[in-house]
This record gives structure tokens, C-alpha cells and sequence, in this order.
């Protein structure tokens, strides 16, 4: 009997344990897609800022820098709900992103949101991976 009850508890704690992996994986593969098509976004707006008439960009630029900000909030929930240290490396390049364009640096803006998409990226093709081991995509 007691080796059944010993044998029960690791069987509980493994179900447990993949249904962690499963829920990490779900939350991550969510936040990537999301932040993937605002990192998107994003990089079109900075290629329409590049295109601009000088009266026209200290506007679009306070606007993009708040668009930014946002999306550097929504970056910071992933990263919390996830614990998914890529997460955070997309928050880094979104602040340097942000300086650069407040510079004028558009091309170096876009850079740092195309490495930022490349992060979100590998992310969510890891949850993927994870989700589709399980039938679950």
C-alpha cells in the first residue's frame, strides 16, 4: 500500500508539472504573438516617421514615443507573467529604441525593433514547439 501511495504522489507531481510547463507555454506563446504584431507595427511607423516633412515629425514623434512606452509596459507584463528573461531583452531594445528615435536615429530605431522581433520571435516559436509536443496546436 505504501509503495501505491508513494508511487500515486509522483504520478500527481508530474501531471502538475507538465500542466506548469503547458500554462508557461500558452502565456508565452500569447504575449509573443501579440508583441510580435505591435513590434511590427511599430517598424512601420518608424519607416512612415523616416518619410516625413520637418513640420510634421516632432508630432509623429511624441506620438511613437507614447506608442512605444505602451508597448515597453505591455513588454514588462510578459516578462512578469512569463518570468521569460527575452521578454525583458525586447523591454532593453524598446528603451534604446525610444532614445534613438528621440535622436532622430529612425534606421537605428528600426534595427533595434527588428532584433526586438527576432527575440519575440524565438520566444513564441519555443512555446510552440512546447504546445505542439502536447497536441495542444
Amino acid at each position: 500500500m505504501k509503495d501505491f501511495k508513494s508511487l500515486s504522489y509522483t504520478k500527481i507531481k508530474l501531471e502538475r508539472e507538465a500542466l506548469s510547463e503547458i500554462k508557461k507555454a500558452i502565456v508565452v506563446f500569447h504575449y509573443a504573438e501579440k508583441i510580435k504584431s505591435n513590434l511590427i507595427l511599430t517598424f512601420s511607423l518608424l519607416d512612415v516617421l523616416g518619410g516625413m516633412r520637418d513640420e510634421e515629425i516632432s508630432g509623429a514623434e511624441k506620438l511613437l514615443v507614447a506608442y512605444f512606452n505602451a508597448l515597453i509596459r505591455e513588454v514588462n507584463i510578459a516578462a512578469n507573467a512569463s518570468e521569460v528573461q527575452g521578454f525583458q531583452d525586447v523591454s532593453a531594445k524598446l528603451d534604446e529604441a525610444v532614445e534613438q528615435t528621440r535622436q532622430h536615429n529612425y534606421a537605428n530605431a528600426m534595427k533595434l525593433v527588428s532584433e526586438a522581433i527576432s527575440i519575440t520571435t524565438t520566444n513564441g516559436n519555443k512555446a510552440a514547439e512546447t504546445l505542439k509536443e502536447k497536441d495542444l496546436i
